[in-house]
């Protein structure tokens, strides 16, 4: 195994990934296969192209002894030169990479946000009430009242998400009667990874002053405004490691809470599956013997 081998290798083993025994909620096991998602994706794209350059080489070093063709003979050597020729060209876009990484996390994170809300408010609707005006033709839309429910989650979640992550953990320590975070450091690289995200959607990446005012200083990672903020592999590692770890105190003290119902992370995922299976249409004629003509209408 080479250096680069050994150095992906212990970046890959420091993340944090709860596996599919994770005792949790139906809303966290949509999370964490989202998470799952992301980083396998990360993971797939590097031994792609860890496995193409090891591939370029083995072959350059396998065809040169015997190759009298100048030209051919010159582009083996450039490959023995640049042996991780691939490598480098996916560091030229690991900005793009960064930023969809981030974006999918943090986006993740943010529905299942949503998501456990919901599933508590539907236990105790009274987490709802506020000053914030529904118009009656809003109401009428909808039969059943867990879709009424989502529907002012919804409207709750946004406006939290306007106010950032600190109306967020205000609105779980009053309304809903649960610590958010469970030190300072959590708060912080959390605050920071969402503001990530939304300087990614909103300003290119760019530092501005909104992300500023919300983030302050945050030990180890140092940001100047105006400029890009790129969130490197080793940064990205701790912020969705945290991310991860504030979503599982939340799940835990939320479901005992308001005695929402927790499964193994496996267990939600096969009924997620059989439930879409049941959901397929029937083939037409479905059952009809082969051969057979359709019955007429």
């Amino acid at each position: 195994m080479s250096e680069e081998d050994h150095k992906g290798a212990r970046v890959f083993s420091d993340v944090f990934y709860p596996n599919h025994a994770t005792v949790c909620t139906n809303a966290f096991s949509r999370f964490l296969r989202e998470y799952h998602a992301n980083l396998d994706f990360l993971f797939f794209v590097v031994q792609l192209v860890s496995s193409a350059d090891k591939n370029r080489v083995a072959a350059a070093e396998a065809l040169i002894p015997g190759e009298r063709d100048p030209v051919r003979r010159r582009d083996y050597e450039g490959t023995l030169r640049n042996p991780e020729a691939t490598l480098n060209e996916l560091k030229r876009h690991s900005t793009v990479l960064s930023r969809n990484l981030t974006n999918g996390i943090v986006n993740a994170f943010q529905r299942y946000f949503s998501s456990i809300i919901n599933s508590a408010a539907l236990k105790k609707p009274e987490l709802l009430s506020s000053s914030q005006t529904i118009k009656i033709d809003e109401v009428l839309r909808f039969s059943k009242h867990k879709d009424l429910i989502a529907f002012i989650v919804d409207k709750k979640i946004n406006e939290l998400a306007y106010g950032g992550l600190l109306d967020m953990e205000k609105y779980f320590n009053d309304r809903m009667g649960v610590k958010m975070f469970e030190g300072a450091r959590q708060r912080d690289l959390l605050r920071f990874f969402v503001e990530v995200r939304n300087i990614n959607v909103h300003n290119g990446g760019i530092v501005n002053e909104v992300f500023a005012s919300r983030v302050g200083a945050v030990d180890g990672f140092p940001y100047t405004k105006g400029r890009n903020l790129h969130v490197d592999m080793d940064a990205l590692i701790t912020l969705s490691d945290n991310a991860m770890r504030v979503a599982m105190h939340i799940d835990a003290s939320v479901s005992t809470k308001f005695g929402l119902q927790r499964k193994a992370h496996r267990t939600w995922k096969e009924g997620r599956k059989k439930q879409t299976v049941d959901a397929r249409p029937e083939p037409e004629n479905a059952g009809a013997e082969a051969g057979s003509l359709p019955e007429q209408p």
